[in-house]
């Protein structure tokens, strides 16, 4: 057992240190749950058509006239002023941007029609006001309404990127309470901007704190916990996560105005910014390794106090000396001209080639159907908060189904089952919209499902195929590779909306199952121990299935 490992064995235990950090992570989990989704609601695009004084003006028009093109026209007198055009599903509808001439009818020939120059009537449920109909966020200016998510998209990928690094280089306590504070802020602003060009720009930092948070939290979680419990809190802290998506229903239902929603959860975001400076501290492994040796003896014996444990503080003069050891054994390695593995051996050896790209398009290929069918829930009829809750609620079961099957099949097959499957279920909801909206939302939720357990199959697997250098190198090139499909996913979506809805789901289904058919190629690690070597991942090829024409 090395120094560091006998410093820190007295904490090897869940004490009261321990149990204060990880109620205010989960408190934190819950109230970030909602950030990735509120976008849903947010940019909402219900049904509309150009406004119209003669008859909106101090009138309602109902539901019946506005949505349902009457059989006979003459009866309608939304007629007069609105041509109806035929719809994605090749139904006829109200035109959502265009009416006629002042001077004309629809009763008279060579009808002209104009753009709705005088703004839109949108009809919605009561009091509900998106930032789509504040800032209509429509025709000329309906793609703005898709970039929305996608700026959150890009938020998530570069706090990705980012959150790891500027944890490693200045610790995890300063970069985490910053994202923190940066969610905190850019949540409250967005609740008074002034334009749609604020609501992207602080919605692109909603994305990058709440993914900075999450990623470095967990990380400091499985750093301050006893190893026989790392698991369980980490994956705890996650299906925490998923407890708050499913709170963001109700909440949009209670604040139907999206300003009143942002503003709410930018205040729950305040009330455990409070607990989370005065809880959260910095790794004690962190600053060991960074010979920060004054501040790690400060902070374990805070923490051997709060736990009521002996430390043995003799450690940490041995420690000292195995890390000046440890220095020099290094210098010694690159002075012989030993060659550290790096990023450039994951396309230099050609079967670490073969499965970093294969499991690229895997990723790629979750990350389409995972935000793909959850960010369609407006799109699917019925009640949305409730056909949303579904979608949110299916999560937990998703990654507790992914786990036994794992335990009975072994990743690779687990996950070509639950991807082809997946596939399948995705692919049939534009089918089913012509049929019945309730079989169109229960195939959307199964296809969530299955789309939320190959995440989970998808993380296990990638780490079972490389060796212990290049392992965490090889989840940061598939999720770099997987996030612009991410950022792509709102506007497939929205070409959907305009042309036909089979064509996103063509698209997310094929590629779903695609990724199912590339893993036929990879070697089966069930059973089978972690590659520690280079070697080692290459026996592995010895567990690829042979394929014989």
């Amino acid at each position: 057992m090395s120094a560091q490992e006998n410093l820190l064995a007295p904490l090897e235990k869940f004490g009261s240190f321990q149990t204060r950090v990880v109620i205010v992570a989960y408190l934190t989990a819950i109230v970030v749950g909602p950030n990735v989704w509120m976008t849903v609601f947010v940019v909402y695009t219900p049904p509309h058509r150009c406004y119209i004084p003669e008859l909106d003006d101090g009138n309602k028009t109902s539901e019946v006239d506005y949505v349902v093109v009457p059989s006979n026209l003459s009866n309608s007198s939304v007629a007069r002023y609105i041509p109806v055009v035929d719809g994605n599903l090749q139904k006829p509808e109200w035109s959502s941007c265009t009416r006629y001439n002042e001077s004309t009818t629809a009763g008279q020939g060579n009808v002209g029609v104009v753009s709705c120059d005088r703004g839109w009537k949108y009809m919605t449920e009561e009091n509900v006001i998106t930032a789509v109909s504040e800032f209509d966020l429509v025709c000329d200016k309906s793609w703005l309404a898709p970039l929305v998510p996608s700026c959150l998209m890009f938020g998530l990928m570069a706090g990705s990127f980012l959150g790891g690094i500027l944890a490693d280089r200045f610790g995890r306590k300063k970069v985490l309470l910053g994202a923190l504070v940066i969610m905190c802020a850019s949540l409250s602003i967005s609740a008074f901007t002034p334009s749609w060009i604020g609501l992207h720009v602080l919605t692109f930092f909603i994305g990058l704190g709440g993914i900075a948070r999450t990623s470095i939290l967990t990380i400091l979680l499985s750093e301050i916990t006893p190893n026989k419990i790392r698991y369980k809190v980490t994956v705890a802290h996650i299906l925490v996560m998923a407890v708050g998506s499913c709170m963001l229903p109700l909440m949009a239902f209670l604040l139907p105005n999206w300003r009143h929603l942002y503003g709410a959860v930018g205040l729950l975001h305040f009330l455990v910014l409070f607990p989370s400076f005065i809880v959260f501290e910095e790794s004690p492994r962190w600053l060991l390794e960074n010979g920060k040796l004054d501040e790690a003896r400060n902070l374990l014996q805070k923490i051997a106090k709060i736990n009521n444990v002996i430390l043995d503080e003799a450690k940490l003069l041995e420690l000292g000396r195995d890390r000046e050891t440890r220095v020099n054994q290094e210098a010694e390695k690159k002075q012989s001209g030993r060659r550290k593995l790096s990023y450039l051996d994951l396309v230099r050896v050609p079967f670490l080639r073969r499965r970093i790209i294969i499991l690229s398009i895997a990723w790629l290929a979750v990350n389409v159907s995972y935000y793909g069918v959850s960010l369609a829930a407006n799109n699917l009829g019925g009640n949305r908060y409730l056909t949303f809750f579904a979608l949110v609620s299916v999560e937990l079961p998703g990654h507790i189904l992914s786990y036994f099957t794992i335990r009975k099949l072994g990743s690779r097959v687990a996950f070509m089952i639950f991807s082809s499957v997946c596939g399948v279920f995705i692919l049939a909801v534009p089918l089913l919209q012509t049929v019945d909206d309730t079989a169109v939302i229960v195939s959307n939720v199964i296809g969530k499902l299955l789309a939320t357990g190959t995440f989970s199959l998808l993380y296990a697997f990638t780490g079972e195929l490389f060796p212990t250098l290049l392992r965490s190198q090889s989840y940061s090139v598939c999720s770099v590779v997987s996030r612009p499909s991410s950022v792509l996913v709102p506007f497939l979506l929205y070409v959907g909306e305009f042309y036909h809805p089979i064509i996103p789901y063509s698209v997310m289904g094929a590629i779903v199952i695609g990724a199912a058919v590339g893993m036929f190629f990879l070697p089966e690690t069930k059973s089978q121990p972690m590659p520690d070597t280079m070697e080692d991942a290459k026996l592995q090829n010895r567990f690829i299935t042979k394929v014989r024409c």
